[in-house]
């Protein structure tokens, strides 16, 4: 399970669990061209010119290439990826 914390100074820490299962899914539905087609459909429509390299990074990514790395992130559980202090008091950590 992902874990991440933000806490900000005078409030209560703030706790956001994200299962595997929920990123696996939707780098699943990422994958899917498909789902790419409408989305550059949508973009299509909200501007009237889109350049022809803009492109979004996940249509190139496979999901054979995202399932194996999913897998071997489960045995590392309660490792640290990100922790950011700020001067202010805030503090943003995301753990596994």
């Amino acid at each position: 399970m992902l874990k991440m914390t933000i806490r900000q100074e005078n409030q209560k820490p703030r706790t956001i669990r994200l299962p595997y299962f929920f990123i696996g899914s939707a780098g699943r539905i990422a994958t899917f061209k498909s789902f790419w087609k409408i989305i550059g459909s949508r973009r299509k429509q909200n501007q009237e010119e889109v350049e022809y390299n803009e492109k979004l990074s996940f249509e190139q990514i496979d999901w054979r290439d995202i399932k194996p790395v999913l897998k071997e992130i489960k045995k590392y559980k309660g490792l640290t990826i990100v922790e950011v202090h700020d001067k202010n008091g805030q503090n943003v950590k995301i753990e596994l």
